[in-house]
């Protein structure tokens, strides 16, 4: 039997570890250069092998003349690989919804993928000296944000009990829910505490628990501050069409009003969240009456639905403030300078209206909506 060397089994690891990317990188890695050249890479490139992590993320291999070049290759890799599977899944909502719920469906996940390849990481790269090419593979881990940071918690931890302390309503939203649900450790005794907050760094969303962060993607962020109502306060929208039924789906252009119901006099105020975290006030300060629901705007006005990009469904949360006294004029003021689509970091106000609900403490509730493009929409 010929002696088994470490350098063939070297070989063999980057073999092995680049059958999750391209029969292109195994070409590369694990035939055309030097065992020695490549070891480095080899380490970082096993070190998922075998994983239960490996089943999320995927992996892209790219070629190129300067690195930039290949890590553009790589990022295309990966994209293709996600478009395959969500092409995939389409196929069979096919099936069970018709070719038209198909196709908005895919327009949808085209969206989403394009977003969600921003976050993909670099694994390991190589600068050939012999052609003078540069080769990458980068990574793209395919869960949520969130989900990401369950996984990074409950291996912190080892299923030692958590309390998440924090914004209460930040606290309360469907964002910090989710989080919750996903921890593994239970009951109050030996319980660690650990604070989650939402900031706004290097021209992105994260969400941090303790000393961990991620990234949110846009998604996630409507998600911070979605709240589903009670028995107190009920937020809805309506079509300006003489139907009073609520929806969650416009067309572009559609004509629209919210309605709040409520067992509780206050002052109501009403803000638009854009999927990327800026603010606008709609309503401020209006004095409504218990049990009489309250349609905004009212008479012959109304809002009109529009999309934040040509030809790509938009989504926009809204939130209804019931407080027992008005909200600080001079937040309002502060909120109304940087509102809607304008440039600058000051823009994007939310963690200023998270800070304005703690200081009111008001009752809470939301509704989000998709609007779709005219063309190939699903009426």
């Amino acid at each position: 039997m010929k002696p088994f060397s470490l350098s063939s089994m070297v070989t063999m690891m980057v073999f092995t570890a680049l059958l999750l990317t391209s029969g292109q990188a195994v070409a590369w890695f694990g035939q055309s250069t030097p065992v020695r050249e490549v070891e480095p890479c080899a380490g970082k490139l096993n070190a998922l092998s075998g994983t239960t992590e490996a089943a999320f993320r995927i992996r892209g291999y790219g070629e190129g003349e300067n690195f930039q070049q290949a890590k553009v290759e790589a990022l295309r890799d990966i994209a293709e690989r996600i478009q395959v599977r969500v092409t995939g899944r389409s196929v069979s909502s096919t099936h069970m919804a018709g070719e038209d719920a198909s196709a908005s469906f895919l327009s949808t996940a085209t969206l989403e993928t394009t977003l969600r390849i921003d976050s993909a990481v670099q694994v390991c790269s190589h600068h050939s000296v012999k052609g003078d090419r540069w080769h990458a593979v980068f990574e793209f881990d395919s869960r949520s944000a969130v989900q990401r940071l369950i996984a990074t918690l409950n291996e912190t931890f080892h299923g030692q009990p958590v309390v998440l302390d924090g914004n209460p309503y930040l606290l309360e939203s469907q964002l910090v829910n989710e989080l919750r649900a996903g921890l593994t450790g239970k009951g109050a005794e030996d319980a660690m505490t650990v604070w989650v907050a939402l900031k706004r760094l290097h021209g992105g969303w994260y969400l941090s628990a303790g000393e961990h962060q991620v990234r949110l993607a846009p998604q996630d962020i409507l998600q911070a501050i979605y709240f589903t109502g009670s028995q107190t306060l009920l937020l809805s929208l309506i079509k300006k069409t003489g139907a009073s039924a609520s929806v969650d789906q416009l067309l572009e252009g559609d004509a629209f009003a919210l309605r709040v119901d409520s067992t509780q006099s206050g002052y109501l105020s009403l803000f638009n969240l854009y999927a990327d975290g800026r603010v606008s006030v709609l309503f401020a300060n209006g004095l409504v009456t218990a049990n009489k629901a309250e349609i905004v705007p009212q008479e012959e006005l109304t809002f009109e639905a529009a999309l934040a990009e040509t030809d790509k469904a938009t989504r926009d949360l809204y939130l209804a403030v019931l407080s027992d006294q008005p909200l600080p004029p001079s937040t309002l003021h502060q909120l109304r300078l940087g509102q809607g689509l304008v440039e600058g970091e000051d823009s994007y106000q939310l963690p200023i209206l998270l800070a304005l609900l703690t200081q009111v403490n008001p009752r809470v509730a939301s509704t989000m909506v998709t609007t779709l493009p005219k063309m190939g929409a699903v009426r």
